[in-house]
């Protein structure tokens, strides 16, 4: 677990390279996009990004962790 300030402090998703995969951006509690500019930072560092709502980001981390699979969630509270 890492402090994240939301969409202004992307410092701490970038760091994410080379330890996971797959980003799961939740974005309150509607489906949103991820900003265009981070989301092509973060595939530049080889981390794809999916953005949804923040509940279903959760959820969809938690059944994806459990398959072993190197995952990260970054949530912006409904």
């Amino acid at each position: 677990m890492t402090p994240w300030g939301g969409l202004d402090d992307p410092g701490p998703l970038l760091a994410l390279a080379g330890r996971v995969d797959v980003l799961f951006l939740g974005l309150g509690a509607q489906v949103a996009y991820a900003p265009r500019e981070l989301a092509a930072q973060l595939d530049a560092l080889g981390v794809r990004v999916e953005a949804m709502a923040s509940a279903t980001a959760a959820r969809t981390y938690n059944v994806t962790l459990s398959e072993g699979r190197r995952v990260a969630c970054a949530l912006i509270p409904v």
